[in-house]
């Protein structure tokens, strides 16, 4: 099941609470495409305070939690011994009832780490280079941003174009073919600093939780944090939308029941929506591979949920296609449907093929996935003759199928994972 509608349910929670740091709304007279700031908002010297870091987070940053809908500006006016008076703001969120504000209230730098205490919240921005990493965390909930850094008077001039998102969006050409037309699917691309051509990771996308939602078909999906660790690494990171999916051409058909209503549980119908769906992501990598920025040789597969699931299936029927798969709270039914042993076990056999490493990333509470289950998938995928790690983790707020928004629990085991890849050790 998806991750998607886990997000679409806590998301407005997030906003809000986004919006409480530091206090109630305020009113402005500047307006930043959308997102309000202080008529007095300046950015003072750092005279006085020793520590570098200080200095290189002073000024104005940009970019967007979540999805890339909430605009978001930080700009860190004054540092004094490691505190700062800094102004937070978004911009409207029709789709949740958002509206645009800002706050001005202090924070904390620690070396490399601002960080913005709320009643019930902390939002921290760690520096690298001249981006921020920022992380808000409410309880279990949790957003994610990277900002860049913009000088204060482009910022707010006029006719200003704000970098808030460093993704762009790419319509792959494939030899699908629906009702006499050519398929083409949307693909969001997360490039690394440089020219290339760079390896490629290939993220596939999961369900949309129930399926009985069709407004959620359209949700174009991405993952912040999987797409931050690999362009660290200088990887180029793709999210193909299949079918139907996002902005991409053709029906979404990934197993649903006779009266579209929702998704089956039959396998006669299941199964049948998974092969559509390995047969999408067999026609988004080949068309990947072409692109001048992509170095065709060195491919790795991810996804999340149904996409963990597809990515390992994919690699047993591709098995020279890529290096390394890596599988993040993988499955294709829940639970709670009768066929579920026989339809994930099956899937995930076909994926013992694959000679190279597998990497296999699960929260225990997992409302889709019990860990039990999760196991004894990856005991029938080794039994079939595959090669992987199983690793387990405790996700905050106790939902499991929430990993990939906390990199801080799988960084080190993709660290790990990845750098064998690149030593050539996959077959």
């Amino acid at each position: 099941m998806s991750i998607r509608w886990v997000r679409r349910v806590a998301a407005p929670m997030l906003a809000i609470a986004l919006l409480m740091i530091g206090g109630s709304a305020m009113s402005a007279e500047l307006l930043v495409d959308g997102v309000p700031l202080p008529d007095d908002v300046r950015i003072a010297s750092a005279a006085g305070d020793t520590s570098e870091y200080s200095k290189r987070f002073l000024g104005a940053w940009v970019g967007a939690w979540g999805d890339g809908v909430l605009k978001h500006v930080l700009i860190v006016e004054s540092v004094t011994s490691g505190t700062a008076q800094v102004v937070s703001a978004v911009g409207d969120d029709p789709q949740f009832h958002i509206d645009r504000r800002w706050v001005r209230s202090n924070a904390v730098i620690a070396d490399d780490t601002l960080i913005v205490e709320g009643p019930s919240s902390r939002s921290t921005y760690v520096l690298a280079s001249n981006t921020l990493t920022a992380t808000f965390q409410r309880g279990a909930a949790r957003a994610s941003a990277r900002l860049s850094k913009i000088a204060l008077d482009a910022l707010i001039r006029a006719d200003a174009d704000i970098p808030w998102n460093r993704h762009t969006v790419a319509f792959l050409d494939t030899s699908l073919i629906e009702q006499g037309q050519a398929v083409r699917l949307e693909t969001v691309l997360f490039k690394p600093d440089g020219k290339g051509p760079f390896p490629l990771l290939v993220v596939n996308h999961g369900s949309t939780g129930r399926g009985s939602d069709p407004g959620l078909f359209r949700k174009t999906f991405w993952s912040f944090t999987i797409a931050d660790a690999f362009t660290r690494r200088g990887w180029l990171v793709a999210f193909p939308q299949r079918r139907g999916r996002g902005n991409s051409d053709g029906l979404y058909d990934e197993g649903m029941d006779e009266r579209r209503q929702r998704y089956s549980c039959d396998p006669d119908r299941s199964l049948p929506g998974a092969e559509r769906a390995l047969a999408d992501i067999d026609a988004a990598i080949t068309a990947l591979r072409q692109r001048p920025d992509v170095d065709p040789g060195r491919v790795v597969m991810s996804g999340i949920s149904r996409g963990g699931v597809l990515s390992i299936a994919y690699a047993g029927i591709h098995p020279g296609a890529v290096q390394g798969v890596i599988n993040f709270v993988g499955g294709w039914l829940g639970t709670k449907c009768p066929a579920v042993t026989a339809v994930n076990g099956g899937l995930f056999r076909r994926g013992a093929a694959f000679t190279g490493p597998t990497l296999w990333l699960y929260g225990r509470d997992d409302p889709y996935y019990p860990i039990e289950h999760s196991r004894a998938n990856f005991e029938t995928f080794v039994g079939a003759g595959g090669t992987g790690e199983f690793v387990a983790f405790d996700v905050p707020g106790r939902n499991g199928h929430t990993l990939d928004r906390f990199p801080e629990l799988w960084s080190a085991a993709v660290d790990e994972f990845m750098a064998r890849v690149e030593a050539g050790q996959g077959h």
